[in-house]
């Protein structure tokens, strides 16, 4: 069984948030945004034990957004998780036959899924805080009868066990007898009695010759004899280098690396925090392939929470531990901070947690779109009869498009509502949120964009995107003459020519609800860029803000460069590379023939116009209103 979607409501900041879980997830953004709160959360609805009447929660779980809320006035933490087929019959028999009880199988589509609820809120009339765990029908009830037996939890916990490696891991606490991993492969070890009393019969054999090794040990064990004489027992004393019994001597057992090149193995724990942290990750994996399915159910599933798999390593490490997570036989949920992570997983993988005040909300993006539409026959038909893009589900009244609506479609349907109101201002909010559709070419063109401009950008708060690697440079300059460098604000650049198209930025900004702006020339592709915007969807108060082609009609930036009072430190430029400009000062064309030589030489011309302004110790007047207002805008949008 597959995790496939988690909602929590008014647990910590998470007050509202409705979150699909794939085989691998992952959790990112800025930091207190409430990752750690999402992995805590299913920690509590998840746990190794089953049923229990003690309220997993304190009162600082509980979400309180003004001083006078208090736990005890909370509306109550709800968590829930759905674990769905992702195809028919999916599930093997074994668990059919176990959970029947609290299966539900949806039958249009015929999959099953099953729903757990946690809540906890405060009871008055017990004065305590009660937590409830019920299982769920498909419409988010509870179910009766044998399904809210107690035992029911345990049985089904039995099929599902969650572990969580938070971003702090601990070699020697993970590698000892007591761990959660290590020492339960310790514990389970099985060796035969004839080889157990063989190994015993050697232990007691190298015992006997270490004490004989140096003299001074016995007349020790002779001192300690001595103990007989205050508290007779009738016993012997002796002493024991090596456990006699070979289950005493795994249990002290450890792990031992050694270096490259090196000729001496070092125990784990004086390796540095990297290979520790690493060491960590792969003992789960160990667990999962050698102790979890016979310990449990053969079709029992592993769910791994990990919070920054990242830390200690270099980026190289980052990227191919990224690639290995992958193999690991488990689902996993896993917060990152590092770009290196992100370059290896897929954008719809990816859960960007941002905080809007005292509250967190979730962006990603989306297959499909829908909205609770009322049943009539012609939405039901036109469904039908466009099923590879339409679902209708008749008994949720849950209309669903994979993909965006167009036009002819919107009024294909909106005449069947036309007397209802409520219906019409439905279905376009829906066609609204369906403009944000990617398809799947556009999602392998970005999976690959991504890359080439780092995964930095996912934990941007804004975007400015820009054609080419000169603007890029010029942008950031100017930022920091204008004493508002980008950083600061979590600001990237995206010089999308060079990276892939500016709709596709746009549109995947837009899924992630990240703030953007788009500069570029007034010249036949940049207006071109404009337009593969707007056809996204965007609307004209929207178009006239966020895209800004140069003011004066077919200008470049050369030409924008040229007439913003960088002529002096562009035709050096020239001159200094043995460029002969035919025309004078004050000749008509003079300076479309400074821009046109600079066109061939575009990044040089930036990154020496930036070298000349330094050098001359240039300040914000310098900076051509144009990029100065785009700047202060985004950085507005940004905060």
């Amino acid at each position: 069984m597959k995790l496939r979607e988690v909602i929590i409501r008014n647990f910590r900041n998470l007050v509202d948030v409705c979150i699909p879980i794939d085989n691998t997830t992952i959790l990112v953004g800025e930091n207190n945004t409430g990752k750690t709160a999402f992995l805590d959360a299913l920690t509590q609805a998840l746990p190794k034990t089953g049923y229990t009447r003690n309220n997993p929660f304190d009162e600082y779980d509980y979400h309180m957004a003004k001083k006078e809320d208090s736990p005890r006035t909370s509306s109550g933490i709800v968590i829930e998780t759905w674990f769905r087929e992702d195809r028919s019959d999916e599930w093997p028999e074994a668990i059919i036959q176990s959970l029947t009880e609290i299966i539900q199988t949806d039958p249009v589509r015929n999959l099953n899924s099953i729903g757990l609820r946690l809540t906890s809120r405060y009871d008055k009339d017990a004065g305590q805080f009660v937590a409830i765990r019920e299982f769920l029908n498909t419409k988010g009830e509870p179910l009766g009868g044998k399904a809210a037996h107690p035992a029911i939890v345990t049985r089904f916990l039995e099929y599902v066990r969650l572990f969580y490696l938070s971003a702090l891991r601990d070699s020697e606490s993970e590698f000892s007898p007591k761990s959660q991993f290590w020492g339960r492969i310790l514990r389970d070890l099985k060796i035969d009695d004839v080889k157990r009393k063989k190994l015993a019969d050697e232990l007691n054999k190298l015992n006997e010759s270490l004490l004989t090794a140096d003299p001074r040990l016995d007349k020790v064990r002779t001192s300690l004899e001595r103990i007989q004489t205050v508290l007779p027992s009738g016993g012997k004393t002796t002493i024991q280098p090596l456990p006699l019994q070979p289950w005493d001597l795994m249990v002290k057992s450890q792990v031992v690396m050694r270096g490259k090149n090196a000729e001496v193995d070092f125990p784990l724990s004086r390796h540095g925090q990297g290979i520790q942290s690493l060491a960590v990750l792969f003992l789960f994996q160990a667990y999962v392939e050698v102790l979890l399915k016979p310990t449990f159910h053969a079709d029992t599933e592993a769910i791994l929470s990990l919070e920054e798999p990242e830390a200690h390593l270099h980026p190289q490490a980052i990227r191919a531990l990224t690639a290995t997570i992958n193999d690991i036989a488990a689902q996993k949920i896993v917060s990152a901070h590092s770009p290196y992570v992100l370059q290896n997983v897929p954008i719809t993988s990816i859960r960007l947690f941002r905080r809007i005040g005292n509250v967190t909300v979730v962006h990603y993006v989306k297959r499909s779109f829908s909205a609770k539409i009322p049943k009539v026959q012609g939405l039901i038909d036109y469904c039908k009869s466009n099923s590879s893009k339409y679902d209708y589900h008749e008994t949720e009244e849950l209309l669903t498009v994979r993909g965006s609506i167009d036009d002819k479609e919107y009024r294909k349907i909106l005449p069947f509502y036309s007397t209802d109101k409520t219906a019409q201002a439905s279905l376009k909010q829906l066609k609204e949120e369906s403009q944000l559709y990617l398809s799947d070419d556009d999602i392998t063109d970005l999976d690959t964009y991504a890359k080439r401009v780092r995964g930095e950008v996912f934990f941007a708060r804004a975007w400015l995107l820009c054609e080419g690697q000169t603007e890029y440079l010029l942008l950031s300059y100017f930022a920091e003459l204008l004493g508002t460098p980008l950083d600061r604000f979590g600001i990237s650049i995206i010089d999308f020519q060079n990276n892939g198209s500016p709709a596709a930025f746009v549109a995947l900004a837009r899924n992630f609800n990240l703030p953007w702006l788009l500069v570029c020339d007034h010249d036949t592709a940049g207006l071109g860029y404009v337009e593969s915007v707007k056809k996204l969807g965007v609307s004209p108060a929207e178009a006239a803000d966020l895209l800004r082609p140069l003011a004066k009609k077919d200008d470049d930036l050369e030409s924008f460069l040229v007439a913003s009072g960088f002529l002096p430190e562009l035709v050096t430029l020239l001159t200094s590379k043995g460029v002969t400009i035919a025309k004078k000062p004050g000749d008509s064309g003079y300076e479309a023939e400074v821009a046109g030589h600079l066109r061939n030489r575009k990044t040089e011309a930036g990154t020496d116009l930036i070298k000349q302004l330094r050098n001359a110790k240039a300040n914000k007047s310098r900076v051509p209103s144009f990029f100065a207002k785009a700047i202060q805008d985004i950085i507005q949008k940004a905060t």
